[in-house]
């Protein structure tokens, strides 16, 4: 969910330099949607715990944890009126800040994390300021896994079996808004993410029977349990990030920077290198309890088609910016 919590590190050098003693107790309080005792939240708390220790308690890292400052978009109001300092953020809550961030999910951009890595990491900078615009710092990326579609009745093997489904999108999630239109959805059902599950669950004529998931947000929010298929054809990465108040960073001291930089290291190689393995065994448990379609060479190309479509009607109607289009798709190698 967040692979690159560089807080404050080259955010704050150029401003503070390096500093190496802690003389004030400085608070930085944060939300998140991940329970506590989850990989996210047990990083987290970890992390925390570091903070403390290296700064002899001048430091201190304050977490919401489980939704308990709103959904993503009270997250975002919350930073903005001062009530918490920022938030680990999945796209939805970072495109409340600057939409043009959802181009890291286009489908079918990004085969695999190396390609999303080296883009973004070229348009870093770009991405930043879009953030910096907005009153926000983009403190680091995060992943939140590679999306599928899984669903119950039998796998999707085309976009156009799309239509044979029940699908459901998220508010803010513009990118799957445009796949089920692109496909021929006219009205797509919209439902918070609280209520997919009793969706998925009632069984009723009209029930919701597919996502387009990670498979790691599949198990955990216990959809999987209710699909019976699966198409192997990734639907796009899901990302994610944390943002700070662009004006609760100018005021964080040097050497809160400093303890910060230290222990953040950690977290970025713990936290990127299990999501991406807890994706990649959740997709496997998946695969092994459902029924598998692996897409043929016609199937892929007319994925392809579709996914090309939707990255293009996201530049043209304006969801995304032509500038941040072009730069990432290039990034991207398209």
């Amino acid at each position: 969910m967040f692979r690159k919590i560089v807080m404050l590190v080259g955010v704050l050098t150029a401003t503070f330099g390096t500093v190496h003693t802690v003389s004030a107790v400085e608070e930085l309080k944060l939300a998140t949607l991940a329970p506590k005792d989850s990989t996210w939240g047990k990083v987290f708390s970890a992390w925390t715990k570091a903070v403390d220790e290296e700064s002899h308690g001048s430091v201190k890292l304050t977490w919401f944890y489980n939704g308990t400052q709103g959904d993503e978009v009270a997250m975002v109001a919350n930073t903005r009126s001062k009530q918490i300092d920022g938030a680990v953020l999945t796209a939805t809550g970072l495109a409340q800040i600057y939409p043009h961030i959802i181009a890291f999910q286009m489908p079918g951009l990004f085969p695999t994390w190396e390609k999303l890595d080296a883009a973004r990491e070229k348009t870093r900078a770009l991405i930043e300021k879009g953030f910096e615009d907005q009153g926000f710092r983009l403190l680091g990326g995060g992943d939140v896994g590679i999306g599928h579609m899984i669903s119950r009745g039998g796998p999707v093997r085309t976009p156009s079996d799309i239509k044979k489904f029940h699908p459901v999108y998220v508010p803010g999630d513009v990118i799957n808004q445009k796949l089920l239109e692109v496909v021929g959805i006219a009205s797509p059902r919209l439902l918070p993410l609280p209520a997919i599950l009793p969706a998925l669950s009632s069984r009723t004529e009209g029930a919701v029977d597919i996502v387009f998931s990670p498979s790691i947000a599949a198990e955990q929010l216990q959809w999987a349990a209710q699909l019976d298929s699966v198409n192997t054809i990734s639907t796009g990465i899901t990302i994610g990030g944390m943002v700070m108040s662009k004006e609760r960073v100018a005021k964080v001291s040097p050497d809160a920077r400093a303890v910060i930089e230290r222990t953040g290291q950690n977290v970025i190689v713990t936290l990127t290198d299990r999501v991406r393995k807890m994706d990649a065994a959740a997709f496997a448990r998946i695969k092994a309890s459902k029924t598998v379609y692996e897409p043929t060479e016609a199937d892929k190309a007319a994925w392809n088609d579709t996914f090309a479509k939707v990255r293009n009607a996201l530049k043209n109607e304006g969801k995304i910016n032509k500038t941040v289009w072009d730069a990432v798709v290039s990034a991207a190698g398209q």
